[in-house]
């Protein structure tokens, strides 16, 4: 029995011979197999193409956020460093304002949020990060949820100080708490406590502070009080000037005086523009900055005493920069410098 064959007739223009082509039905289902076969494989890998190519982009784009993540994370953690030590320097503010108030000092404990274990960073976010930025991400977490019951704590703890300052306000006019000369040109020589004798080198107790500056600086009372002692040419301070910090006055025609626990002690000034037995309100220039007595340049030797030496070690004196509430955080040369450049 012959083949069934399907014959093609090829009828060519301009009256040319007329062309025959046969072909079996195997062959002509085979090669529409291999047509078909070829289209779906050139779709196939059209279509993956396309999605590699998507996917491409799509990494390419998730590396991209993952870069802004992790620049805002190193941000942020920055931002966060920063605030802890703003809020530690609220704190030391709050101790020394708790100190001039004689109000009780806030514990470790009091100042820390009772928390435990750190945040746990579900897994369905951030999973392109890295273990480390994931570690980090918790942290920030952990310390800004800190921060916010320290700020809490914190205004708390001003409103009790605002309260008790409203209670007393005429005991603080004689609590010294501003600086005897302005910062802007001035900077601490030399701290409270032990340090080498500069004539000497041998160690010894400093009982003040020194600030260095140029001769003439204006030197002022830092409270309200009366001066006790004014006297040039003191073997160790020089001219010397001291206060001892109370209010007298009158008030509905009636004297009245309240006594002080503090007095304050003016060293190595050129000028002396008070007596004894005056009468000074804080901020009046008591004096200027000089270079007498046993210095070696122009300096104010600032010091703060009970008036009971009893009620401390040292002969009762106390560190002055407890007290200097607008005193500059960078009081160094290095401090003095960058104000002189500016």
């Amino acid at each position: 029995m012959s083949k069934k064959r399907i014959t093609f007739i090829v009828i060519p223009p301009n009256d040319r011979q007329i062309q025959e082509f046969r072909f079996s039905t195997e062959l002509l289902w085979l090669a529409g197999f291999i047509a078909v076969a070829f289209a779906c494989a050139f779709g196939y890998f059209s279509t993956g193409y396309l999605d590699r190519g998507d996917q491409h982009a799509q990494v390419a784009r998730l590396n991209e956020e993952n870069a802004d993540l992790s620049q805002g994370l190193d941000r942020t953690r920055k931002q966060v460093a920063e605030l802890e030590l703003a809020m530690a320097e609220l704190a030391r503010d709050d101790e020394r304002l708790r100190y001039l108030h004689e109000m009780p000092s806030l514990s470790a404990e009091d100042r820390e949020p009772g928390m435990g274990g750190g945040e746990d960073i579900p897994e369905g976010q951030y999973s392109v990060l890295s273990d480390r930025k994931r570690e980090l991400l918790g942290s920030l977490a952990g310390r800004i949820q800190r921060l916010r019951f320290q700020v809490k704590q914190q205004e708390e703890s001003f409103a009790k100080i605002s309260r008790e300052y409203l209670l007393n306000g005429d005991s603080l006019r004689i609590i010294p708490s501003i600086s005897p000369v302005l910062s802007e040109w001035t900077y601490k020589s030399s701290a409270f406590g032990k340090r080498n004798d500069p004539f000497t080198g041998v160690p010894a107790r400093h009982l003040g502070i020194d600030i260095a500056g140029r001769r003439g600086t204006p030197v002022v009372a830092t409270a309200d009080g009366v001066i006790i002692y004014a006297y040039k040419q003191d073997i160790r301070l020089g001219n010397v000037v001291v206060i001892r910090h109370e209010a007298e006055g009158e008030r509905n025609g009636e004297p009245y005086k309240v006594p002080g626990k503090y007095r304050t002690e003016y060293g190595h000034l050129d000028d002396i523009l008070v007596k004894k037995g005056d009468l000074v309100k804080r901020g009046d220039q008591i004096g200027t900055m000089g270079n007498t007595g046993r210095s070696t340049a122009p300096h104010l030797h600032y010091g703060v005493r009970y008036q009971d030496r009893r009620r401390k070690s040292n002969k009762g004196y106390l560190d002055p920069e407890d007290f200097l509430l607008d005193w500059p955080r960078d009081t160094t040369v290095s401090g003095y410098l960058t104000k002189a450049e500016d």
